[in-house]
């Protein structure tokens, strides 16, 4: 028989590695000490190695289980009477973690019948954990009342910058609003969106999966950001486009590098990439004519920001960065789901010995809860309900990537010179292009 838990060492710290399910869930639960690291990461991934109703049963088991069968009769009977009570009060416990912050089951009578199960086995416990006990039903009553105990983020505490408002807010014009102020806004759209990301999106590759009219979409929030970025960065290739004059598209790009550089000043990664991305897109980089009238103090904006976000070692400088960063922030999702994807294409469910391959779900865990971190503090800005309208309603209206090659062309039109075009001016990176794509791409609509 091989070993049925598997530790590896992180320095003096010793980590779970691999297990049977009933190690795992006893390892959980253990009397001796707390292994909180063991336990976040066990209940944000435990559906990829087991289900719901599953732990349920297992967890209540462990409640009522007998002493190790190795002990004599007294050293039974002292178990019995000094570790079982640890034992059950560390079940209980897990079991108000699990429903209060790592609950990810589908609604549906399997579901409801687990959740039954707990309130009768919480019904009936002695007094001897009341208080712990109360908040377990509490919690219970809530999910099956289907009420969210969700803990919101709090504001910097900072005061709110006044903001820049255009002359005519009924009549907004992309050059007239201050790029402070288009940042600010954006950023507000954005964290919004990024602070309704629930973590059971992230698992699976959730994202990914097609879309049903018969069924909820696994990952609403994470498509609905990868919409946004790409709307974002579409807009902003549009934007230039829609200009037939050479210097007025030299403005536009300057403005939208003043929006690019205060979003990164806001700690808004996301949309530094998207703007970013969008004037890399093959439609406005190969503008070798408008990129050579672009101004020094426009790409001397602009290079840090392409720096900060190149490809070069994984992105290290980005991850380097974002490491950093205290929240409010919005970082690029798009890096995230890149990860999420590695780590689950190229690990194992289960190790050769037959066991769980805890190491795989750590590293999956620990980039979830890295993408949770920046859900813990909101912006402290002032909403301007009129430039979002207009800023919502421009994303809505961007451009078909193939029209926009089509105007670049006609802008632009190929012919002799063009291989002989100085490109000293501006040289894109393709910095997050690729992860752009493993996040973007895969939406099927």
């Amino acid at each position: 028989m091989p070993e049925t838990i598997i530790y590896d060492y992180s320095g003096d710290i010793k980590v779970v590695k691999a297990g049977s399910l009933a190690a795992l869930v006893e390892n959980l639960t253990r009397p001796d000490r707390l292994d909180a690291s063991f336990n976040r990461i066990f209940l944000t991934t435990y559906q990829y190695f087991t289900t719901g109703t599953e732990l349920v049963q297992l967890l209540l088991e462990r409640f009522d289980g007998p002493p190790p069968a190795k002990l004599d009769p007294r050293a039974a009977a002292e178990w019995s009477n000094a570790t079982l009570p640890l034992v059950r009060l560390r079940v209980i416990n897990v079991l108000r973690q699990w429903l209060e912050s790592f609950w990810t089951e589908p609604g549906g009578p399997e579901t409801h019948k687990s959740l039954l199960t707990l309130q009768l086995f919480a019904s009936e416990l002695t007094s001897a954990e009341s208080s712990a006990v109360q908040q377990l039903l509490e919690i219970i009553r809530c999910r099956l009342a289907g009420v969210e105990r969700t803990k919101r983020s709090q504001p910097s505490i900072s005061n709110p910058p006044k903001p820049i408002l255009p002359r005519k807010l009924n009549k907004v014009q992309f050059l007239k609003i201050d790029a402070r102020e288009i940042a600010r806004q954006l950023t507000l759209m954005e964290s919004s969106m990024y602070g309704k990301l629930q973590p059971r999106e992230l698992l699976n590759k959730n994202w990914q999966k097609k879309e049903s009219s018969n069924a909820p979409s696994p990952a609403p929030n994470v498509r609905a950001l990868i919409r946004y970025f790409n709307q974002l960065s579409t807009w902003a290739s549009t934007l230039i486009l829609a200009e037939g004059d050479l210097k007025k598209r030299t403005q536009v790009i300057g403005h939208l590098v003043n929006v690019a550089s205060a979003c990164y000043h806001l700690q808004n990664y996301s949309a530094v990439v998207s703007v970013l991305s969008g004037l890399e897109s093959a439609p406005v980089y190969r503008l070798g004519r408008t990129w050579a009238m672009v101004t020094e103090r426009t790409c001397s904006i602009l290079e840090p920001l392409q720096a900060l976000i190149s490809s070069d070692q994984n992105y290290q400088t980005y991850r380097d960065a974002l490491r950093r960063v205290l929240p409010p922030s919005v970082p690029f999702l798009g890096l995230f789901l890149k990860d999420l994807v590695f780590i689950e294409d190229g690990n194992p469910a289960m190790t050769s010995e037959g066991l769980i391959n805890f190491s795989k779900y750590s590293m999956l865990a620990t980039t979830i809860h890295e993408a949770q971190r920046f859900q813990q503090a909101s912006y402290s800005l002032y909403p301007v309900p009129e430039l979002q309208e207009y800023l919502a309603t421009q994303l809505q209206l961007a451009g078909d990537v193939y029209e926009l090659w089509q105007r670049s062309c006609e802008l632009e039109p190929r012919g002799r010179g063009d291989e002989n075009r100085s490109r000293d001016t501006y040289t894109a990176t393709g910095g997050m292009t690729t992860a752009m794509v493993v996040a973007c791409m895969v939406l099927d609509d």
